[in-house]
């Protein structure tokens, strides 16, 4: 009779061992599961953060910007228009002073002196085009030749200036900067590589170069 009782509790034992191991399996389970997925939705909640804030910003941006260009763009066309009516018109040669064409150590000098690359760039008061047409001023003014540059591509416009060297040839200046920068047509301009503010699309490349003596 006690070797019956020693028995039955033995494998009751063995039973609730079994029971035990089942409930910890799947325990374990359970757990593995509810880690997965809300290490999924964990994931989902990040990227759809992402998505909504990248969209957002872009959409804001994107406004904020075109009604921005299209300003500065205006006031780009309006100033070099009349820088070159200014110089083209005989009136206004004949009231200016003379100009000479410096050599590129003499461009460095001025562009050394001239302190209109650290102006703030501020959209829609003071822009590329503000940049360019101080810069052709002031060396005008110093009595050194001087054009206002407008690019262009399908997407935006921007302002630089250029000189005619008489050891280097024509050189491009990005105003924001005082940086030579080389233009070509078919290629994007090099918006990081000169230190200028560049807009969304500035990959796109330059589709019309204009120079204004």
């Amino acid at each position: 009779m006690s070797e019956l009782k020693e028995m039955a509790i033995a494998i009751a034992r063995i039973v609730l061992g079994v029971v035990v191991l089942i409930e910890g399996l799947i325990a374990l389970v359970f757990i593995a599961h509810t880690s997965t997925i809300g290490g999924i939705y964990s994931d989902k909640i990040t990227a759809a953060y992402e998505d909504s804030y990248d969209n957002g910003y872009a959409q804001t941006y994107d406004v904020g910007y075109q009604e921005a260009y299209g300003e500065a763009y205006d006031k780009g066309y309006d100033k070099g228009y009349e820088i070159g009516l200014e110089t083209g018109s005989k009136a206004g040669v004949a009231t200016r002073v003379e100009l000479y064409n410096p050599t590129h150590k003499e461009m460095r000098e001025f562009l050394a002196r001239d302190k209109t690359d650290s102006n703030p760039f501020v959209i829609g008061e003071y822009v590329c085009s503000d940049f360019a047409a101080e810069v052709n001023n002031n060396a005008e003014a110093d009595g050194i030749r001087a054009a206002y540059v407008r690019i262009r591509s399908k997407e935006w416009g921007h302002a630089l200036v250029a000189f005619e060297t008489v050891d280097r040839g024509l050189i491009f200046i990005e105003p924001q900067s005082d940086r030579e920068v080389g233009l070509v047509i078919g290629e994007p301009f090099p918006w990081y590589l000169v230190g200028a503010i560049s807009p969304m699309s500035s990959y796109d490349p330059i589709v019309e170069i204009q120079i204004i003596w």
